[in-house]
């Protein structure tokens, strides 16, 4: 499996972690819930590279656009020392100018 270049982001990116809980109601107002598998808690994550140089950009955005919402990669985020595996569900670029690009991501933590 592929690993994420290793080109450093402008700050920290920003984790959200996701559950997944089935939930059921009853009449009286009363709710049970549970997890709804093992691995029911995930993580997304918002990503940004600003200033990225031309070869900087050439990593990252193809990298990530070939893979759009399809085969999953291995990040690290800053914060953690071992690697999970991501989908990119949505990347953007954008010229700043002749010599700069910026790009931002949506990534999303699968299992498999």
């Amino acid at each position: 499996m592929d690993t994420l270049p290793d080109v450093p982001m402008d700050w920290e990116p920003q984790i959200t972690p996701q559950a997944n809980v089935d939930t059921v109601q009853y009449g009286d107002g009363y709710e049970q819930r549970r997890p709804a598998g093992i691995n029911y808690v995930k993580h997304q994550a918002s990503v940004q590279w600003s200033s990225l140089t031309r070869d900087e950009f050439d990593q990252v955005y193809p990298f990530l656009k070939d893979r759009l919402s399809l085969t999953p990669f291995l990040w690290t985020e800053p914060s953690e020392t071992t690697p999970r595996r991501w989908i990119c569900d949505a990347v953007a670029k954008a010229e700043i100018n002749a010599r700069f690009w910026r790009v931002s991501a949506t990534f999303r933590e699968v299992m498999a």
